[in-house]
Parts: C-alpha cells; sequence; structure tokens
C-alpha cells in the first residue's frame, strides 16, 4: 500500500513537471516571436541611424546650405534615433536574457521528468527491500528538486531587482530626454549621455545574470578554467583578493558536466558568503585531486561565524539557507562529504570532498 501512495505521489510530481514544461514551451515559442520582431526593429534603427548620421555630416560640411530650423531637426532626428537604438538593444538584450533562463530551466526539468520515469518504471516491479530503496531515491530526488528552486529562485530575485528595474527606471528616463529635445537640447545631450551610460551597466548585468544561470565557459573550457576566470572577475567586484590553487587536475582533464556545474555552483555559493557576510580582504579557493577523491576547500580571513547556531537555524538568515543548499548539493547530488570550519574572529573554512566519477 504505501509503496502505491509513493508511485502514485511520483506520478503526480512528474505530471506536475510535464505541465510545468509545457507552459514554459509556451512562453518560449511567445518570446522568440518578441526577439525576432525586436531584432527586425533594432536592424531598421540601424540602418535609419546611418542614414541620419550621413545626413548630419553632409550638414557639417555644407552648413551654410541649411536654416537654422533644418539644422535644429537634423541634431533632433539624429538623437531621437540614437535613443530609440539604445532603447530597443536594451530590449532585445532582455528578451535574450530570459529566452536562455527559461531554455536552461526547462533542460532541468526535461531531466527530472526523465529521472521520475525511471523511478515509476523501476518502482513498477518492486517490493520488500527494493520498495524501501526506491522510496530512500525518492527522497533523495526530493532533495535535488528542492536544490534546484531554490537556485532557480534566487536567480529570478537578482534578475528582479537587477536589469528588470534598470530597464524600467531606463524607459523613464528615455521619456525625459525625449522632452527635453524640445525645450533643452543641450540638457537632453547631456541626459543622452547619461542614459546611454545606464543601458551600458544594465547590459553588463544582463550577462553577469546569464553566467550566473549557466557560465558558458564550463561547457567550452571546464571546471578548472572556469573557476580561475570567475575568481578573478569576482574578486575585482567583491573587492577581495582571490586566489585559485589547482591541484592534480589539469586543465584539460574533463569531468561529466553536472560534476562541474554542481562544484562550480559550490565554490560560487561560498565566494557569495564571503563576500555577503565575512567581512574578509582575502580568499582561497584550493581544488584537489588525489586516488580517486576531489576536494575543494574555499577559506577566508573573514570574521568567522557560530557555525553550530546557523546551520540548526537555517531560516534565520541567508547565509544559513546557502550552506544548507550548498551541503544538499554536495551530499545529495554528487554522493560526497561537506565541512565547514569557523568561529568568531578566526576565517571560515568551507570543504567538499566527493569521489570522482
Amino acid at each position: 500500500m504505501a509503496q502505491q501512495e509513493q508511485q502514485n505521489k511520483l506520478a503526480s510530481l512528474r505530471d506536475s513537471y510535464r505541465d510545468e514544461q509545457a507552459r514554459l514551451q509556451r512562453e518560449i515559442n511567445e518570446n522568440e516571436t518578441l526577439v525576432r520582431q525586436s531584432t527586425q526593429e533594432v536592424e531598421r534603427l540601424v540602418q535609419r541611424e546611418m542614414t541620419v548620421s550621413n545626413r548630419v555630416r553632409d550638414l557639417e560640411v555644407n552648413l551654410e546650405r541649411y536654416s537654422k530650423a533644418e539644422i535644429k531637426n537634423f541634431f533632433a532626428a539624429a538623437q531621437e534615433v540614437q535613443m530609440r537604438l539604445h532603447m530597443m538593444k536594451a530590449q532585445l538584450e532582455q528578451l535574450q536574457l530570459r529566452q536562455t533562463m527559461m531554455k536552461a530551466q526547462q533542460k532541468k526539468m526535461a531531466e527530472v521528468v526523465d529521472v521520475l520515469d525511471d523511478l515509476l518504471n523501476q518502482g513498477a516491479g518492486q517490493s520488500g527491500a527494493a520498495s524501501s530503496a526506491a522510496n530512500a531515491q525518492s527522497d533523495e530526488l526530493a532533495e535535488i528538486i528542492a536544490t534546484h528552486e531554490a537556485d532557480l529562485h534566487r536567480i529570478s530575485i537578482q534578475l528582479h531587482d537587477g536589469p528588470v528595474q534598470t530597464l524600467a527606471n531606463l524607459v523613464l528616463r528615455a521619456e525625459i530626454g525625449q522632452k527635453m529635445l524640445e525645450r533643452d537640447p543641450e540638457q537632453a545631450r547631456t541626459e543622452l549621455a547619461s542614459l546611454r551610460t545606464s543601458i551600458n551597466a544594465a547590459l553588463q548585468e544582463g550577462r553577469r545574470l546569464i553566467f550566473d544561470l549557466r557560465p558558458m565557459t564550463i561547457d567550452d573550457l571546464g571546471l578548472v578554467a572556469t573557476l580561475r576566470r570567475f575568481g578573478q572577475e569576482f574578486g575585482k567586484e567583491a573587492n577581495l583578493e582571490i586566489s585559485v590553487i589547482i591541484q592534480g587536475l589539469e586543465q584539460n582533464n574533463r569531468l561529466p558536466r553536472h560534476y562541474e556545474l554542481s562544484l562550480f555552483r559550490f565554490v560560487q555559493e561560498a565566494l557569495n558568503n564571503v563576500s555577503k557576510h565575512a567581512q574578509a580582504t582575502q580568499a582561497r579557493v584550493v581544488v584537489s585531486s588525489f586516488e580517486n577523491m576531489l576536494q575543494v576547500v574555499i577559506e577566508d580571513n573573514g570574521v568567522g561565524f557560530p557555525v553550530n547556531q546557523v546551520m540548526e537555524n537555517p531560516q534565520g538568515g541567508r547565509k544559513g539557507t546557502g550552506l544548507i543548499n550548498m551541503k544538499k548539493r554536495i551530499e545529495v547530488m554528487l554522493h560526497g562529504e561537506f565541512g565547514i570550519e569557523s568561529s568568531i574572529g578566526q576565517g571560515t573554512r568551507v570543504a567538499a570532498s566527493v569521489p570522482m566519477p
């Protein structure tokens, strides 16, 4: 009876993920249409900007042939085209970012559905001890799903609080700049220059979120190169001196994709904690391979914290939730061991040891 109930729960969970897959596919199709339309509009505006720029250059060479009204209209048209082009490029970048996120989420859901199908097929002929093993595997899958959902929730918050808010502000500033064109062209030019800087910052934030969702270098170059690049860039952003040390694992040594991505997320979460909570000036990432084990250690010289208190009350702060997710990622997804050492004023050491695939 218990086994049948477990099978029903698995089937219900699989069906809910399939429904979510279908919903996501509809959103992806709609978003693809918007991407195509925005791309066409950007291309049209690029051509129009070239035309207007040519007219402005002709005006500058033959200034005496044009009246003040014509000169004013030419420059106003050029500024309007440039402003609209920057806005459309920012909109296209946001749509492409959303498309990347939705496709990555759909891919993860497909993997979960495949695992659930396998469990349901296995459970059809199981009983006794085999049923207990299936229940344990189901619990493990639930942990993996919870970790996956936590990642998606974190990224959705970052997207809403970052580029989405910035884009809304840029639209408002563009409208203000457009109204300024007639009243004060000089002030409008200043506002447009500031607007261009803000748009570039929003694009950089969008690219950072895409990397956060899935670092492209990890597919092409692997874990070692991605960690070195991430350590360098994150250190600059967080004002941290980060050293990445690799021992016994060459850059061209590739691990299975889920291993590399899980270990990268582990390091990423650890360094995020250092940046947000540790008040550290230095951090060190050590990845070492020995015998049939791979060990990852992240150390910092920060203020430290009471480990037992934070781990026993993970809902008391985002640091505790992050540590629990790191623990699940190592112990559940990679069947390894997770450890953490810290005390007030003595810094923190987070370590993971996983069997080599």
